[in-house]
């Protein structure tokens, strides 16, 4: 068998384990556990050598008793050649990526493959990463099995171990320092994700014992866990834990600013090369060569850096945009200021969060004047066009969010004009003057950038009570416990944090990342449900997202009794053609401000598409239908759509780009 895991997944640690189990219990056995880069070594010293009893070959499988014989156990090559005859015998082989090249890693594979010829009484077992398992190095009638991320239960487990270790004989603290780690693991997507990996999770639990919690400023979480892995892989022969972040800080800022644009992964040799010029105590023709050495070492048990093919890569996104950031904050004013505005790069997309990291490091490490020489500087140059002002606010306001954690206030009353500006166009009054062309930019912009909006409690509560649902034939009474609804769709910033946490990417996600503050479409029925799943919330039924439309008053259209026009909401008289930001359309609110109820995306509700209409409390219509209901009417659809009561059908398992959904849940209990 071939185990298959990525760094830090834990393939030594089962193949310890199970060699732990094996010597004793149901699972009795003989385990013998070999690290292959000691096997490799070991062939390599001893190869061509004339002295008696060495294998001829690279290839022989005598290589595992003449190497087992060499570790001075007292036991001799004889003994295990007898050993490896027995069916209890189990081989236990770890490592296989950790063979220097290519060419060896075949060799060693085909060294296996005869060794499982030779001893077929006994079991042999491999791990390897998986961007060392391909081409010639992969193992013939080897069974292949993956090992899977930590699912919750086992994140648990793990701290429920942890805690006790931490706490022996005092159960009741062992508890509360377990329900403090969990809630703060899981207060983000990000750390959520991180904390699947089993080294990761370790780093998170040794940060929050070291400083007694998880730090809420972001730079100095992800600081502190990076911190960690280098400092937990320092040894002799190897680059300090400090000089080895420099060194990455330098690669991932080299990666960030690539001519095309921020790379993912990089080949070794041309990462070699953007390390080596900081290598400046070597001689200028060996740096390359020692560059190429350290990544080689890196990728074998740091955890920040992981092999992907031929190429290497960050091992989580956030690490590259951290480093770049670490890295960006060394350099002198001059030269930071140059990279973030040269074509004004710091407000694209996938600049943000590298932005965001840049200015809590600014003040965890340089004190709050190089922060607020930052926020100077971006005001100098907020530019004219509302659309630059917007994307500066928007900006601005994600890094003030970041930097709430560590007390930061910024002292300069210009942000708090600009703002007033931008955020105008969300008001009835302020957005009258503003053409649509002009707003739609801002708003885009905005959204770039960072919508403050977004970040705000957008729950709106809906008190009980009894409301007409439905038109003509139909209308008939209803009540409803109190509830609270969405004030926006679910949108493409929200959804991607369910994707970082591994949800499902919905159909042109790239695409779909440009606008964070659209609502998110080609998500289908089945997708909503799990997406409210993971946010703990639900789907609204189809007479609470109807009460939210007409209200107790029954208005035809979430505004009132007027006709539609372009000022309200994004239809088909509006000619945008595409879906927008949340909210752009304020004339079109409820009188309790609820967005988007007509125009913008057609939006999943719970309820089937069934003839059950007949439920005076609370209703629900069967689950267990062909199709679902649908309401509000999308950015293509003709003003008929936009009626509060409309209802229409689309089937589950599909989704297209003028369907959405948004939220509902119980009232919250203060």
């Amino acid at each position: 068998m071939v185990i298959v895991g990525d760094p830090g997944s834990g393939k030594t640690t089962f193949l310890r384990r199970f060699a732990f189990e094996a010597c004793g219990g149901a699972a009795a056995g003989f385990p013998i556990f070999i690290r292959i880069a000691e096997l490799e070594e070991h062939i390599s010293n001893c190869l061509g050598r004339k002295d008696g009893g060495v294998p001829t070959t690279a290839e022989s499988a005598d290589w595992l008793c003449h190497f087992l014989e060499s570790q001075k156990w007292e036991l001799d090559a004889a003994y295990f050649e007898k050993k490896m005859h027995e069916p209890d015998t189990v081989v236990l082989l770890d490592g296989l990526d950790e063979a220097p090249d290519e060419r060896t890693r075949q060799k060693i594979a085909r060294l296996f493959e005869n060794a499982t010829v030779h001893y077929r009484e006994c079991r042999f077992v491999v791990t390897t990463r998986p961007a060392s398992y391909e081409g010639l190095a992969t193992l013939a009638e080897f069974d292949q099995v993956r090992i899977d991320e930590l699912s919750d239960e086992a994140v648990e487990r793990f701290l429920e171990h942890w805690s006790a270790a931490l706490h022996p004989g005092d159960p009741v603290a062992a508890g509360k320092h377990q329900d403090e780690l969990l809630f703060a693991l899981r207060a983000r997507p990000a750390i959520r994700r991180m904390a699947r990996n089993p080294v990761m999770l370790t780093a998170l639990a040794v940060v929050h014992w070291n400083e007694r919690r998880l730090p809420e400023q972001r730079a100095e979480l992800y600081e502190s866990i990076l911190g960690w892995l280098a400092k937990a892989r320092e040894k002799a022969g190897r680059e300090r834990a400090e000089r080895c972040l420099t060194l990455f800080g330098h690669l991932a800022l080299a990666m960030q600013t690539q001519a095309k644009g921020r790379v993912r992964q990089i080949g070794r040799r041309r990462a070699a090369e953007l390390i080596a010029p900081q290598l400046r105590d070597t001689a200028a023709l060996e740096r390359i060569g020692r560059a190429e050495c350290f990544l080689e070492q890196e990728e074998v048990d740091s955890g920040i850096v992981v092999s992907r093919g031929p190429k290497l890569e960050f091992w989580h996104l956030t690490f590259q945009e951290h480093l770049a950031g670490r890295a960006l904050a060394g350099l002198t004013d001059a030269a930071q200021q140059k990279v973030l505005f040269q074509g004004y790069q710091l407000y694209r997309p996938e600049w943000r969060e590298t932005v965001l990291l840049y200015a809590g490091l600014l003040v965890s490490r340089q004190g709050p004047e190089k922060a607020d020489a930052l926020f100077s500087l971006l005001l100098d140059r907020q530019g004219t066009t509302l659309a630059d002002q917007a994307r500066c606010a928007g900006l601005m306001g994600a890094m003030l969010a970041d930097l709430k954690a560590s007390g930061y206030k910024l002292q300069d009353p210009r942000y708090r004009e600009l703002l007033g500006r931008v955020m105008a166009i969300f008001d009835r009054d302020g957005s009258a003057g503003v053409p649509l062309k002009t707003r739609v930019e801002a708003v885009e912009a905005l959204g770039q950038a960072g919508d403050p909006r977004l970040r705000e409690n957008n729950w709106v509560t809906m008190p009980a009570g009894v409301f007409v649902m439905g038109e003509g034939d139909d209308a008939h009474e209803v009540e409803l416990s109190a509830y609270e609804i969405g004030r926006y769709p679910v949108t493409v910033e929200e959804f991607g944090r369910y994707v970082e946490d591994g949800g499902a990417e919905p159909a042109k996600w790239d695409q779909q990342l440009a606008y964070p503050n659209r609502p998110v479409v080609y998500v289908n029925w089945f997708d909503a449900v799990k997406y409210c799943e993971w946010a703990r919330v639900r789907l609204p039924t189809e007479a609470e997202w109807e009460r939210a439309a007409c209200g107790v008053e029954g208005r035809r259209y979430p505004w009132g009794n007027d006709e539609p026009d372009a000022t309200r909401a994004n239809y088909d008289e509006t000619k945008i053609g595409a879906a927008t930001s949340v909210g752009l359309f304020p004339n079109g609110a409820t009188p309790e401000r609820i967005c988007d109820l007509a125009g913008n995306v057609w939006e999943w509700v719970a309820d089937g598409y069934g003839d059950n209409r007949e439920e005076q409390t609370n209703p629900i219509d069967p689950e267990k239908v062909e199709y679902r209901v649908l309401h509000g009417g999308g950015w293509s659809g003709v003003s008929t759509f936009l009626g509060a009561a409309f209802r229409y059908w689309g089937q589950p398992e599909h989704g297209y780009d003028d369907i959405g959904f948004r939220c509902a849940r119980e009232v919250s209990v203060p």
